[in-house]
């Protein structure tokens, strides 16, 4: 047998392994009742959707509601290729004959993420057609598969790359370039459109072939899958517990000056060491792209004024239970700790410390959040469904800090 169809057995038996794996999480995570809660989302969204369709407002931004979607659909070209730390040892001897290897990863990888493209695409036609669509749905098709297998293509040039900073530099391109071509077929003419594209794509395969690349990343592969594997038990980890894994630290240095609002005392140590966990772990990030992208679908559904305004009150809902879940997981953070038990700290203080940084977060966001409700409701003369908004979020900032002691609680006892 040879090399290659030995290396793509390793690859199917990796891929079947970590199914294994994840599959009891996905039960308890079906039993915790968060699906009816997606459910519930996804709902909503139908309707919010078919009412937009129906009752198209006049100055709806349909480019750049286009242009926003799309972007994100077709830029996206993550890379599943179950690769560890030990194959730097073991597989890369073998680097010439990997390429069965990664086309079983792209080919796993490329298929999910074109469906994904393709169902955003098909919700955002309906959308598209009651503008001009000077392309034609069939055209634009066309011309967003490209975009997609140019983003696959560039995304692995990337990967090559020697240096973080030129990666870093070519993606913040890559995206920002499929943006102006989703731009110029969106509003220019076909012909103008082609030129555009094509200009576009002759200029960044002269620039991919510019920065020192490895033939195969190694180390990026290997990061990039343990970076998607910490997602994956970010995520379980919010309904049991799970395996700990390395936590992945973001210095996001536009937000430590908030750390520094915090008394240089110990009756704040686990304010701190909770406020400084949520806002340099991956739970992080994921809120503040969460607090982003619900201010900007709030926005866009209160200033159509949609559901008589409580469109963007179901969307403010929506938003919020979502931030919820993810904060949830901060009470996770450092609870199997040793130092807890070695340095004298207030133990006692911990469970009141935890609520009151939840509260305080929970209270930033909801506040952030209801403003894009209330502002465009306000500018159209409509106050009744800000109100329903603001009293909602309060009486959940009310019972939110009960339900957490009760999960301490027994997390303690299981403890």
């Amino acid at each position: 047998m040879t090399a290659e169809p030995k290396l793509e057995t390793m690859w199917l038996q990796r891929a079947k392994a970590f199914r294994e794996e994840t599959l009891p999480y996905f039960r308890y995570m079906g039993q915790s009742g968060f699906p009816a809660f997606m459910s519930l989302i996804v709902i909503s969204s139908i309707l919010g959707y078919i009412n937009l369709i129906h009752h198209m407002p006049a100055s709806f931004p349909i480019a750049t509601v286009g242009v926003i979607a799309l972007t994100l659909v077709l830029c996206w070209s993550p890379l599943r290729t179950w690769l560890a730390l030990g194959d730097t040892v073991f597989l890369m001897p073998r680097e010439a004959n990997m390429g069965g290897y990664l086309r079983r990863s792209f080919r796993y990888t490329t298929r999910a993420c074109f469906v994904l493209a393709a169902l955003v695409f098909l919700l955002y036609m309906p959308i598209y057609n009651q503008g001009a669509a000077v392309s034609g749905g069939w055209l634009l098709a066309v011309a967003a598969a490209a975009l997609k297998a140019g983003n696959v293509w560039g995304a692995w040039k990337e990967r090559q790359m020697t240096w973080p900073s030129m990666r870093r530099l070519m993606r913040l391109l890559r995206w920002l370039a499929t943006a102006a071509i989703l731009t110029a077929w969106l509003t220019c003419l076909v012909w103008q459109a082609v030129l555009f594209s094509l200009l576009v794509v002759v200029l960044f395969g002269l620039l991919y072939r510019l920065p020192s690349k490895h033939r195969f990343p190694w180390e990026r592969l290997i990061d990039e899958e343990a970076r998607t594997r910490r997602r994956y038990y970010v995520f379980f980890g919010l309904f049991i517990d799970v395996p700990t894994l390395p936590s992945s630290i973001a210095k996001r240095s536009y937000l430590t000056w908030v750390l520094r609002l915090i008394p240089y005392s110990s009756r704040n140590t686990f304010v701190y060491l909770y406020t400084a966990s949520m806002l340099r772990t991956e739970m992080g990030g994921i809120i503040l792209r969460l607090l982003f992208l619900g201010c900007l679908i709030i926005y866009w559904f209160a200033e159509a004024v949609s559901l008589s305004g409580y469109g963007a009150v179901i969307t403010f809902v929506i938003f919020m239970g979502l931030i919820a879940v993810q904060l949830g997981g901060l009470r996770h953070i450092h609870r199997h700790s040793v130092w807890k038990h070695v340095y004298p700290l207030p133990e006692k203080q911990r469970i009141e410390q935890y609520l009151k940084v939840d509260r305080m977060v929970m209270l930033i966001c909801a506040a952030l959040l209801w403003l894009f409700v209330a502002l465009p409701l306000a500018l159209s003369g409509v106050y009744a469904p800000s109100l329903v908004a603001a009293a909602a979020a309060l009486l959940y900032l009310v019972i939110r800090p009960g339900r957490l002691r009760r999960k301490l609680s027994l997390d303690e006892d299981e403890d």
